[in-house]
């Protein structure tokens, strides 16, 4: 019989020990693959959302910290300071921009706080410079009280093209003109009005949220942005999509504090479950170890077998808690979709991929493994005359 049997045949001895023992790493690794995935997902994302599929480069802003611009440009609200809507006189000579898209965003909470309409007025600019927004029913506005909805709330207020919707924050009836196609954004829960007729019903008349500007090669961007942020009054910022971005992402980091310190957990869990099982099956078999030193056992030899038998426990729970979290990544990353409250992006919020999985099985295997020393050291340190003495 080599090691590997003799470690396989001990840990039969106490199934039920070594499978929760196993279960507890298979968590750990689990949960460590779901939180990189989510973490990376979520980060790229919102990269992609912002500096790609929007279509807007650089915002002309009142909030010169990017996380107080991402949270007026993302999540509205009637925010004091607001962008003059003659400053679109002074930059659409400018060259190197290809469209203007100046916008009004505002939100109502409803008294429960179940529920938040997110309200944006636009221009026809929008269908240039955002290529996922697209009418897959009606068309533009064909009046001033006309409202485009997301896909999301025609769905929640089971309204069609020519449909009157009242809203009781804005005490206003508007005429659906359009509904949007899906596309897995915020858009999807918004109601979307002629721009003027936004600024007029919160009485912020030709006060907007911010400018968005789209370029027609952005090798210019820097070049663009220093000569806007020339033109416009010292208190505007103009911000580039990136830093926009890392605003959001900033907001998501009391999220991901709280994802790592589940991971902390987790890890806990298992060493402790490790250090435990293996130190009973220690303690419960002092005589057989003390009767295998007494027959030419040594030290490294027990340690190689006490070491075997974390390894093997250690593997499988490793090895299969790494595939459940690449598989279930992609669930937890739809659930955490109706929650994030601050930014929700189109694309795929878990992103797992196999270098996430070996990371989390060597992971697993390397803090198991450490959790064996103590165990296999007190295994050889056994005497066998004070074990065997009444024999």
């Amino acid at each position: 019989m080599n090691f590997f049997s003799l470690a396989i045949n001990n840990i039969k001895r106490s199934p039920v020990r070594g499978i929760l023992t196993a279960l507890s790493v298979f968590v750990s690794a689990a949960t460590l693959i779901v939180v990189l995935s989510l973490d990376k997902g979520y980060s790229a994302a919102v990269s992609k959302d912002l500096g790609e599929n929007t279509g807007i480069h650089l915002y002309v802003t009142r909030e010169g910290c990017p996380i107080e611009a991402a949270s007026v440009i993302a999540q509205g609200g009637l925010s004091p300071t607001y962008v003059d809507a003659d400053i679109i006189n002074r930059i659409n000579h400018l060259p190197h921009i290809e469209e203007i898209l100046p916008f009004k965003i505002f939100t109502f909470t409803t008294l429960d706080g179940t529920r938040t309409d997110i309200f944006m007025g636009i221009t026809d600019a929008i269908m240039n410079v955002r290529p996922d927004w697209q009418i897959i029913k009606g068309g533009w506005f064909e009046e001033e009280y006309s409202v485009i909805l997301g896909a999301e709330m025609a769905l929640i207020e089971q309204l069609e093209i020519s449909d009157r919707m009242y809203s009781e924050d804005l005490d206003t009836e508007f005429v659906v003109s359009g509904i949007l196609e899906r596309n897995l954004t915020q858009d999807d829960a918004a109601f979307f009005l002629p721009l003027e007729t936004a600024l007029r019903l919160v009485n912020r008349e030709g006060r907007l949220s911010a400018i968005g500007i789209k370029l027609n090669d952005i090798s210019y961007m820097d070049e663009t942005r220093n000569v806007l942020q020339s033109m416009v009054p010292e208190d505007y910022y103009v911000v580039g999509s990136k830093e926009l971005s890392d605003g959001i992402l900033q907001f998501f980091g009391a999220t991901r504090v709280i994802m790592f310190v589940m991971v902390i957990v987790a890890f806990t869990i298992a060493i402790f479950g490790i250090v435990n099982t293996m130190l009973m099956s220690v303690l419960e078999r002092k005589k057989e170890i003390a009767y295998l030193k007494c027959v030419g056992a040594g030290r490294n030899d027990l340690i190689k077998m006490i070491t075997l038998e974390t390894l093997v426990i250690c593997t499988l729970g490793s090895a299969v808690g790494a595939l459940t979290g690449v598989i279930v990544s992609p669930i937890f990353g739809n659930f955490m979709r109706r929650f994030i409250v601050f930014f929700v992006p189109s694309g795929a919020i878990a992103q797992p991929n196999w270098q996430m999985a070996l990371l989390a099985f060597f992971t697993c295997l390397i803090v198991g493994m450490a959790c064996a020393i103590y165990p296999a050291l007190k295994a050889a340190r056994i005497v066998p005359m004070e074990v065997l003495r009444n024999e």
